[in-house]
């Protein structure tokens, strides 16, 4: 008997070549629905028996397991059939045969995600490493360094300067009792603006419970996981770790040398929810904001339909008049108009095509906290979306257009009136109509002059909790490190979150608050795990998502810097723009043209795009030679360094302001001795008789590159 021969050597092939061959055969009638019983198990005796053929397994199930789970659940019968051309009219298979090949893909698949189990589980890896400490000396005897104050024309573009808190003295810090302070809502309400449907929105009100009763209850709930899992939740965070941490999650950036000094030195127990209230009420708060949510919407990279800084007009004001955040959804959705005079328009001008699928997934990815871009082919394999519901979604979309003004480089949203809802083709074949609807509740499109009104009506009332939980979870994630699920845009039954109580207690309050995204992020900032330190112990370790997977929230997730983050973490530890005197739209230019160098896009239908900001070597060649950085180390008078080198005081006293000023705290003691063994330092009454100058002064700004360049530098702690 003859050996089968490779074809493409002509050698005779081994048996891990025909077992190979085999395996790609069964995997091939397992995607098609076409494997029978003892095929199944023939694949099953194969895949635990090799190590390779397990691998090539999941490979294979990772790609086609979406496709292959629609075809084994087959036709949704809910759906309305039309019969267009010979696709439609071609008769479903009722036999019994059909019936059994059904039972067959379901116990394939079933044995598939046992099998994916059990391989997860001999996969898990080991437990990381604890994070360094975070050393704060002493703060008493260092002179305070003095920063000019420049007025602003405008807070988009530069960032504001702050004067030293008052200080008093009492003990140690607590931020739940105490009054919770009223966010000022100045409802100013745009042409094109959609009320939505709820009491609650129209006419704001105080949330039923107090800050009090939420940070207790959100507590609690966290405390009894805690115990559940036998974890002891780390330290409170030390003021320097805290004040850092706030700031760079409120404002985006790190404190000024003055706020930490001040913060260090008072002692009075509501300290730190003083600071999360004036940080709230700091115009670099609606700076933020803007920068977060202009990325999301409509990306860092520029497009020519878009009008970046009509978009971001649009988001200043709404985050400056703390508008309801159904309210500023609303207009997003519903927006017409041209986008240099109506901003609003520029977030579905950036995700338009001719078939309104980007527009479609990226609203519900956003507000609804779904994603349905599978769904567009099939129906979605782990949550509730059916590819009906996908494009009856998108209908809202269907006759909405980007229409170029002549001779303006201006771009207007328009909406023609609604024809007829979608059709779409499923993988087998048959066509289907899709009714315009949201959540279960269909709408008659007919005639409507505005279809993404009716959209917008949809998803802003009461009725419809998604747009409140994706809301707190996409909030709770950005402040905490991880969110109640993972992803934050994922959400439903087949990704549960990780404390259900706390993220329903907190959407609730939410839209009983009127959608106040100020108070929202109150409540987050004063809960007992957000105070707590960045360094697990030997008593949480099980506390990581990327290795254990559990999100207990016994200690805060450390998060890299956004690209903008450290921008202006970079102006405000040396003061460059200062130094410099550049005006306040020169900075801004200088930051977009800054990030653009770690931002590209994969020009897809759904604009999707990169941030290279992870340790690349782009990112490792700017912070240790770029420009700012050079800027940051050279004595033009102004910047931090500058002033550091011409102050009184002893060179012990430069390095702990060095230190001060790029990582909020002063030196740690193992810093202090490694410097020393570097430097001839000298005292105060030495440092008098001669300037800094030659070794001395070149070691210096060795000492703040070092600290510029840090992992605790660019980490939000």
């Amino acid at each position: 008997m003859c050996e089968p021969s490779d074809p493409g050597t002509g050698n005779p092939m081994s048996v891990e070549s025909l077992q190979h061959e085999e395996l790609v055969q069964l995997l091939e009638l397992l995607c098609e629905d076409r494997l029978d019983r003892d095929q199944a198990a023939r694949l099953e005796e194969i895949v635990l028996g090799d190590e390779h053929a397990r691998w090539m397994y999941l490979e294979y199930l990772s790609l086609h397991g979406t496709l292959y789970w629609d075809a084994a659940r087959g036709i949704d019968d809910e759906s309305e059939v039309v019969e267009v051309g010979v696709a439609a009219t071609e008769p479903i298979d009722r036999s019994p045969a059909a019936g059994r090949r059904t039972l067959v893909a379901v116990a394939v698949w079933v044995s598939a995600a046992a099998l994916l189990l059990a391989v997860g589980l001999s996969w898990w890896p080991a437990e990381p490493s604890a994070g360094p400490e975070i050393a704060v000396a002493d703060p008493s005897g260092l002179p305070i360094i003095e920063k000019k104050d420049s007025a602003a024309p405008g807070v988009d573009a530069g960032l504001t300067r702050r004067q030293p808190a008052t200080i008093e003295s009492t003990p140690a810090p607590q931020m739940a009792n105490r009054v919770e302070k009223d966010s000022t809502v100045e409802r100013v309400v745009s042409p094109d603006a959609v009320v939505p449907e709820s009491k609650s929105s129209v006419n704001p009100q105080p949330s039923a419970g107090s800050l009090a009763e939420i940070v207790g209850f959100v507590d609690s709930r966290l405390a009894a996981q805690w115990e559940d899992f036998q974890v002891v939740p780390s330290p409170v965070a030390s003021d320097a770790e805290w004040l850092r941490r706030i700031y760079l999650d409120i404002v985006g950036h790190i404190p000024p040398s003055n706020d930490v000094i001040a913060f260090l030195k008072d002692r009075r127990p509501e300290k730190r929810a003083e600071v999360v209230d004036r940080l709230l009420d700091d115009p670099d708060y609606v700076r933020h904001s803007t920068t977060i949510w202009s990325n999301l919407l409509v990306g860092r990279v520029e497009r020519r339909e878009v009008n970046r800084p009509a978009f971001e007009k649009f988001l200043r004001g709404s985050f400056a008049r703390n508008r309801p955040w159904n309210e500023v959804v609303g207009e997003l959705v519903a927006a017409h108009g041209r986008n240099d005079q109506n901003g609003a328009t520029n977030f579905l001008l950036a995700h338009l095509n001719n078939d309104a699928t980007p527009a479609t997934a990226i609203t519900a990815r956003l507000f609804l906290g779904t994603q349905v871009q599978c769904t567009q082919c099939h129906n979605h394999p782990f949550n509730s979306w059916r590819q009906q519901q996908f494009h009856g979604l998108s209908a809202f979309f269907k006759s909405t257009r980007s229409k170029p003004i002549r001779g303006t480089g201006a771009y207007a949203l328009v909406s023609g009136p609604f024809e007829e809802p979608p059709f779409y083709e499923d993988r087998r074949g048959v066509v289907h109509m899709a009714p315009a609807g949201l959540g279960g509740q269909r709408v008659d499109l007919k005639g409507s002059e505005h279809p993404r009104r009716e959209l917008a009506r949809l998803m802003t009332g009461d009725s419809d909790p998604r747009l409140a939980r994706a809301m707190v979870n996409r909030t709770w994630a950005r402040l905490l490190g991880h969110g109640f699920t993972t992803p934050v845009d994922d959400m439903g039954p087949h990704n549960p979150p990780s404390h259900p109580d706390v993220l329903d207690r907190l959407s609730q309050e939410f839209v009983a608050g009127g959608f106040d995204v100020k108070r929202l992020i109150r409540w987050i900032c004063s809960t007992r795990a957000y105070g707590l330190t960045s360094r697990m112990t030997n008593r949480n370790r099980i506390d990581h998502p990327e290795t254990s997977g559990e999100r207990l929230f016994s200690h805060v997730y450390t998060k890299p810097m956004s690209v903008e983050q450290l921008y202006d973490s970079l102006l405000v530890a040396t003061q460059v723009d200062q130094a410099t005197a550049s005006d306040w739209e020169s900075v801004a230019d200088n930051r977009r043209r800054w990030r653009s160098q770690f931002v590209y896009s994969f020009e897809t239908d759904e604009n999707d795009e990169a941030v290279t900001f992870d340790g690349t070597i782009t990112q490792a060649m700017m912070m240790m030679n770029g420009p700012l950085i050079r800027e940051a180390l050279s004595q033009q008078p102004g910047s931090v360094f500058h002033h550091v080198v011409h102050a009184p005081g002893s060179d012990i006293d430069r390095v702990k302001r060095l230190c001060l000023a790029a990582l909020g705290r002063f030196p740690s003691s193992s810093e202090m001795r490694a410097i020393t063994e570097m430097l001839p330092l000298r005292s105060s009454a030495q440092a008098r008789q001669a300037p800094v100058s030659g070794p001395l002064a070149e070691g210096l700004q060795d000492v703040f590159w070092a600290y510029l360049n840090s992992n605790e530098f660019i980490t939000v702690p």
